[in-house]
């Protein structure tokens, strides 16, 4: 191989932090650089292969063809090359797992659990993040994550963990006198906001006014960004809230809140991601056993 080819590391780590994080800022506050001294040693890399890798000229830090291709051979081989420092020096690699989690998933159905994953495997060291959302799991350094909603993270491997059925539910004060549950005010998720409108057309239910021939369904009277909140506001008796039934047990149970009628799917699952294991990289055990369990738990789950 041509001794041009082979770059020199400082190179290599420049570039591979542009790559990740996206910018040239960035990738100089990840390596303790300057901005200039980042971008200078990615020109010397471009200049060594002679091939541009990065389109310059845009606001945000675009990789060319070749540089794509090019940022997951660097990617795979340092994570190699770490991999060999660490079995030269006789020391095992760090055995942690850090994970983002949804957070009503995670403390209702995620944490309550977690005790028989670190007795199982006391030998990895578990880290949560919270998110909402898409992200980029290399960038956020983040092993895995938890989605919810469909099947649908770009460069990423899914595996469904279970799906998700959803049922009305509310304060049973607001059911005294009779009360028709289909009158009672709305509650909504911020982020579902088509949710009330996909139920209606499964059951084929509406309010009072949806019966007399009216066309438009009522808007919500309040909005939520999480599950948690939408359940304790829909227990304070402020409306009627559209919950996925796995997470409304304690209410349910406790009698805080009533379920008005039966589950029905919504559509949406609960995902494991894990980002697609770049050529030659060896995979994360720890993530593997992470999903494994997941599996077993949400299978338990199921059977009871």
């Amino acid at each position: 191989m041509q001794r041009r080819l082979l770059p020199g590391m400082s190179a290599l780590l420049a570039f591979d932090a542009v790559a990740r994080t996206g910018s040239f800022s960035a990738a100089a506050r990840d390596l303790d650089l300057t901005q200039g001294a980042v971008s200078r040693q990615v020109m010397v890399l471009e200049e060594r292969l002679g091939a541009a890798l990065i389109a310059r000229g845009a606001r945000r830090v675009r990789l060319t063809e070749a540089g794509a291709g090019y940022a997951t051979k660097v990617r795979a081989a340092l994570e190699m090359l770490g991999q060999g420092a660490m079995e030269a020096l006789g020391k095992a690699p760090e055995k942690g797992l850090k994970l983002a989690i949804l957070p009503t998933f995670g403390t209702r159905w995620l944490m309550p659990r977690i005790p028989g994953f670190v007795r199982r495997h006391p030998e990895i060291t578990l880290q949560f993040a919270t998110r909402i959302g898409h992200f980029d799991l290399a960038a956020e350094g983040i092993d895995a994550a938890i989605h919810s909603g469909r099947a649908d993270w770009p460069g990423a491997r899914l595996t469904l963990l279970m799906k998700e059925s959803v049922l009305p539910v509310a304060a049973p004060a607001l059911l005294q006198g009779g009360r028709d549950w289909r009158d009672l005010p709305v509650l909504a998720l911020a982020s579902r906001p088509n949710a009330w409108a996909e139920w209606r057309a499964v059951r084929g239910a509406g309010r009072a006014t949806e019966r007399r021939g009216g066309v438009a369904a009522p808007v919500p009277v309040m909005r939520f960004e999480q599950f948690a909140t939408l359940a304790q506001a829909a227990a304070a008796g402020m409306g009627l809230a559209l919950m996925p039934a796995f997470l409304i047990r304690p209410e349910l149970e406790s009698g805080a809140l009533v379920a008005l009628d039966e589950e029905v799917p919504s559509g949406s699952g609960y995902y494991f991601v894990e980002p697609e294991p770049a050529p030659g990289a060896r995979h994360k055990r720890a993530v593997a056993l992470f999903r494994d369990w997941l599996l077993t738990e949400v299978a338990r789950d199921t059977v009871v």
